[in-house]
């Protein structure tokens, strides 16, 4: 089987690992038949479709969040307007 991209090593105990497989089931991240899969985690982190937060701290927006946010709130403005006009 042949690699898409490059790839690194991580040097993690077996409590480590068994920990981000966890993380990697509670959000999908698996390959197979749902075997979890700490690659696929890892990319989701750094594609900005996961968040990584420390403590109560909140996390930046992402690029992704933000521009979802952006549709949503011109498909709100579009219905209130449709809706000013009914009235």
């Amino acid at each position: 089987m042949s690699r898409k991209g490059e790839s690194i090593t991580l040097s993690l105990s077996a409590e480590q690992k068994e920990q981000l497989e966890k993380i990697a089931l509670d959000f999908g991240q698996t390959w197979g038949n749902e075997k979890p899969n700490i690659s696929q985690l890892m990319r989701a982190i750094a594609d900005g479709e996961l968040r990584v937060v420390w403590g109560d701290e909140e996390a930046p927006i992402t690029i992704k969040q933000r521009s979802a946010m952006k549709v949503a709130i011109a498909l709100i403005q579009e219905g209130l307007s449709k809706l000013i006009k009914l009235i």
